[in-house]
């Protein structure tokens, strides 16, 4: 995990929106800013219906409930996760493989 990555990770928690191919929000995303701690992100890489948000991990532990909530019963949306933070993996020796 390079630096830049963790320390994102250290100051945002990041949830991916899966939406529904019929849902408004696809060509509105910014519909998915639902909560004033809630920050769009983007799409994740290609896929056109999964986007990616963040908020601010300080505040994550009062508003998750009220975030997470208010992004399940958005219309359209299919899924909502919680992304964990990225593990590093150790390098195998050469004589390992």
């Amino acid at each position: 995990m390079s630096t830049s990555l963790a320390q994102e990770h250290a100051d945002k928690v990041f949830i991916t929106v899966t939406l529904s191919p019929t849902s408004a929000l696809n060509s509105d995303p910014d519909g998915l800013v639902v909560h004033p701690l809630i920050t769009r992100l983007g799409r994740v890489g290609e896929l056109q219906d999964v986007q990616l948000l963040g908020v601010p991990r300080d505040s994550w532990a009062h508003a998750q409930h009220e975030v997470l909530d208010s992004l399940n019963h958005l219309q359209g949306v299919l899924r909502v996760d919680v992304q964990d933070i990225p593990k590093l993996r150790a390098k195998r020796g050469g004589d390992e493989l």
